[in-house]
């Protein structure tokens, strides 16, 4: 199921380090793989400071943004993964996200259109907001892409919340999707060399989440109708 195949691989990461947190082991054995990034815009006021980006060792948004840009860039480059940033803003510089719905839609839709994958892998959507919205914009872009394989990676490190996992899997079955658990890849050095080109996310979490330890985890997403 995890394929190896030319051009097969494109995976969505609602911030600058999940795609690499969740599924480096999968983007270190893929020849061509690309990593679609949401979150990438300038808030507002880039002169702002959130406890997350102080945390982080950053004095604005503008520097936290800057600075996570190049992390997240050599993280893919050490896998040989593409990059597409999608530029729009992570929910903590937002005080309503609704209004850049739309735009999530369209910017995910055409991404895809325009790499036209095999394989998709995309955030089950556990806990953080972001990771719930963009999941839910594409659970409803599955049924556009029906040529493509399309899978759901356990959200690192928001599947260690107790139950967080079967409880998303509820969901996303109650819309009429069956889910059924992959193998998982083997394990890469490179994804750990990788994940340490994270320093700033590393630093904000105090050391190296223990959920990284654990072995990655994926589900097959079938659409058991003709859609929404």
């Amino acid at each position: 199921m995890l394929t190896r195949e030319r051009n097969a691989l494109v995976v969505v990461s609602p911030h600058l380090d999940d795609g690499v947190f969740s599924c480096g082991d999968l983007l270190a054995r893929s020849r061509l793989s690309t990593v679609i990034t949401v979150c990438t815009g300038l808030p507002e006021d880039p002169a702002r400071l959130t406890s997350w980006d102080q945390r982080c060792g950053f004095p604005t948004a503008r520097a936290a943004l800057k600075g996570r840009l190049e992390e997240n860039r050599e993280a893919l480059r050490l896998l040989g993964s593409d990059g597409v940033e999608l530029g729009l803003p992570d929910s903590q510089y937002v005080h309503n996200w609704q209004p850049f719905i739309p735009l999530l839609r369209e910017s995910l839709k055409n991404a895809l259109a325009r790499l036209h994958p095999r394989q998709v892998v995309m955030p089950l959507g556990l806990f953080h907001e972001d990771h719930i919205r963009v999941s839910d914009i594409l659970l409803s872009l599955l049924y556009l892409f029906p040529g493509a394989v399309w899978m759901a990676y356990e959200d690192v490190p928001y599947r260690a919340r107790p139950d967080a996992v079967p409880q998303r899997l509820s969901v996303i079955r109650q819309r009429g999707i069956e889910t059924s658990r992959v193998p998982t890849p083997c394990r890469s050095d490179r994804k750990s060399r990788a994940v340490c080109a994270y320093g700033s996310q590393l630093r904000g979490f105090g050391a190296c989440p223990d959920d990284l330890a654990r072995p990655e985890g994926y589900w097959r997403l079938t659409p058991s109708g003709d859609g929404p």
